[in-house]
């Protein structure tokens, strides 16, 4: 199973957003994003769901 983390970068990157955009975008600051990114930090469970609703990343699989 691929590290969250790189699962962000990527689909960020893939998005041609930097990390300065999306951390605009989440009202956090660059630095702690790419902290976030390299794991040097944890996101709050908030502020990962705000982070997969920004890049589009679904958490939960559809209900059936």
């Amino acid at each position: 199973m691929e590290d969250y983390r790189l699962v962000l970068k990527k689909k960020r990157e893939s998005l041609g957003l930097s990390q300065n955009g999306l951390a605009e975008r989440l009202g956090i600051t660059q630095t702690f994003l790419s902290e976030i990114e390299r794991g040097r930090k944890n996101p709050s469970l908030e502020q990962f769901f705000r982070i997969c609703e920004a890049l589009e990343i679904r958490v939960f699989p559809d209900e059936r």
